[in-house]
This record gives C-alpha cells, structure tokens and sequence, in this order.
C-alpha cells in the first residue's frame, strides 16, 4: 500500500469511529487501523526508525485554519524534531499523521502529550500520541 493510500484509509478509518472525540474511540480507531494494514513494511516510504526516541502523532477533526501550526509548533517550542508529516481532507474532515524524533526534545514524552493535547483543545481537534515501541508491540497484539 502506498502513502497516499495508506493516508486515506487511515482518514476513512478516523472518521468512521468518530461523531464524539475521546482516548476510547482513538485506541478504536488505531486498532482498527493497524489490523487494516498487515505490518509496517507494507507501507512503502515509512522508513525504519529508533522506536524509542520515536512517537507518531495523529491529529483529526474538522478542518479550520491553524491546525498545523499549532501542533507542529508546539514540537519546534520543545526542540522535537518533525522526521515525517502528511495531512489529508476528506470532506470538511482533517488528519494528519506525524512521526518525530524525541531525541532532542527539552521535554519528556508525558510533558509533550500533555502539551499537544491541551493545544487539541484549544484548536477543538482531538490529537492522540504514542511512542513508536507501542505502535509496534499494538500491531503484534
């Protein structure tokens, strides 16, 4: 499965679970999405990374202005480098998938998720974080 493909049924994935936003629905919708695609080598481009310095972030809603920049600039605030970012509409619905090096981060991961999901708030879109490590260990379960 190529990106582009990936991204979109990543985004039909999202959308389906969720009229309301909440953690519960998310590990739905990643669940869901990992048994969708059958390992990580099937998509083409995510290069190998080192799990543990390494978090994917997705973030949905619906679309307005702003989205991307407060996200991603709650990354650069904290010196997280942005290794990989791709974003898609479907409809008046936005998602965006980034994954990040946390290797020169001035936070610890807990700090950064609690600082990207109070930025969620505000901006009204639902941001879920999680380290490489268990996005792997998900997709073995």
């Amino acid at each position: 499965m190529d990106r582009e493909a990936f991204v979109y049924k990543l985004t039909e994935i999202v959308f389906k679970h969720f009229g309301q936003y909440g953690t519960d629905k998310v590990k739905e919708c990643v669940k869901e999405l990992l048994r969708t695609v059958e390992s990580k080598d099937s998509v083409e481009g995510i290069p190998e990374r080192d799990d543990k310095n390494t978090a994917i972030i997705t973030v949905f809603g619906e679309s307005k202005p702003g989205i991307v920049a407060g996200i991603t600039g709650v990354l650069a605030e904290n010196n997280v480098d942005i290794t990989d970012i791709t974003q898609t509409l479907l409809g008046k619905n936005f998602a965006m998938i980034i994954i990040v090096d946390l290797s020169t981060s001035t936070k610890s991961f807990t700090e950064l998720k609690d600082m990207l999901e109070k930025k969620a708030d505000e901006l009204g879109v639902a941001v879920f974080s999680q380290h490489q490590e268990l996005f792997k260990s998900m997709h073995r379960i």
